[in-house]
C-alpha cells in the first residue's frame, strides 16, 4: 500500500512540481495537495471520523510562507487537534519548506512542533533528490511512539 504524504503549498505550480516528481520518480508514495491550511484542516476534520477508511497520513510537507493562515500557525493548529482512534497528530512528522533563510523563522518552526526545517531548493535535480530523502528517512525509516505513548502529557 502506498503511503500518504500531505503537501500544503499555496503556490499551484510548485505544488504541480511536486506531485510530477512523486509521480515520475516517486510512486511508492501518493501525494495528496492541500493549496493552504483551511483546506488540510477541513479534511483533518472529515478524518476525525472513526468511520473514515481513507489513507492516514505518514508525513506533512508545509510551506513556511502562505497567505491567510501562515505555515507556524498551520503547524500549531495540527500539533493541537486532539488525536482519534487511527491518527496522532502530535506524533506525524511534519516537515517546512520555505524559500526563508531566516534563523527567526526557523527558531519559531521547531518551536511550534516542526520535525525538520529545509530551504527549498530552485534546482529540479536537488528538489527531487530532497523528496526522496526526506521520504525516506521520515516515511520509511523512522519509527513513531505508539498513540499510548504519545498521548500521556
Amino acid at each position: 500500500m502506498q503511503k500518504e504524504i500531505y503537501l500544503v503549498e499555496d503556490s499551484s505550480d510548485f505544488r504541480q512540481l511536486v506531485r510530477s516528481i512523486f509521480n515520475h520518480f516517486l510512486p511508492e508514495y501518493n501525494i495528496r495537495s492541500f493549496q493552504g491550511a483551511r483546506e488540510l484542516y477541513q479534511y483533518m476534520v472529515l478524518q476525525s471520523d472513526d468511520e473514515y477508511t481513507g489513507r492516514r497520513p505518514a508525513l506533512i510537507i508545509l510551506d513556511l510562507k502562505m497567505y491567510t493562515i501562515d505555515g507556524i500557525e498551520l503547524l500549531k493548529l495540527i500539533r493541537q487537534t486532539p488525536s482519534n482512534t487511527f491518527t496522532e497528530w502530535k506524533a506525524i512528522p511534519i516537515i517546512m519548506l520555505s524559500g526563508s533563510a531566516h534563523q527567526d523563522d526557523i527558531n519559531k518552526c521547531y518551536q511550534a512542533g516542526a520535525n525538520s526545517f529545509f530551504i527549498k531548493p530552485v534546482d529540479f535535480e536537488e528538489l527531487k533528490k530532497l523528496l526522496a530523502t526526506v521520504c525516506r528517512y521520515w516515511v520509511d525509516y523512522n519509527r513513531l511512539a505508539s498513540a499510548a505513548f504519545t498521548s500521556q502529557d
